[in-house]
């Protein structure tokens, strides 16, 4: 079976490199321990490059390729002002058909929740909904 691939979405702008990326490590620990190879889209990226030396573009760019190559998208609902999470979710969604799981206790925006295939509370929750329904059809 070929590989299977999650992109982790949710907001980073704004944020502390401790706050973007902690929850991103323990569900790609988590996951990768499922055999679900993760594109964690802070790996990508230096933050402490000159913003100079590239564009929103680039960057925007860059991370819906990777939404786009993923089999399906883990995202963090508790920030609902992301601009970037909510493109991320609406084109996996409703343009490519990849399947999102979100979990977080925030309210979204209603169009926001239509992009979304489940919604669960808590990231634990996700992992194991993903366990349970994507590793046996996609990980066997």
């Amino acid at each position: 079976m070929s590989k299977v691939y999650c992109y982790l979405a949710g907001k980073m702008s704004g944020l502390t490199l401790e706050e973007m990326n902690s929850w991103r490590l323990k569900a790609k620990w988590y996951l990768e321990n499922l055999g679900i190879n993760v594109f964690n889209p802070v790996d990508f990226y230096n933050f402490e490059i000159d913003s100079s030396t590239y564009t929103e573009q680039e960057v925007k760019d860059f991370d819906l390729m990777l939404v786009k190559k993923s089999n399906f998208i883990l995202a963090n609902l508790d920030y609902p002002n992301s601009i970037g999470t909510a493109i991320e979710l609406h084109e996996a969604h409703d343009n490519w058909k990849i399947p999102v799981i979100g979990f977080g206790t925030k309210k979204n925006h209603p169009w926001i929740e239509c992009s979304l295939t489940k919604r669960v509370d808590t990231l634990m929750d996700a992992i194991n909904y993903i366990k349970e329904f994507y590793v046996p059809v996609m990980c066997d």
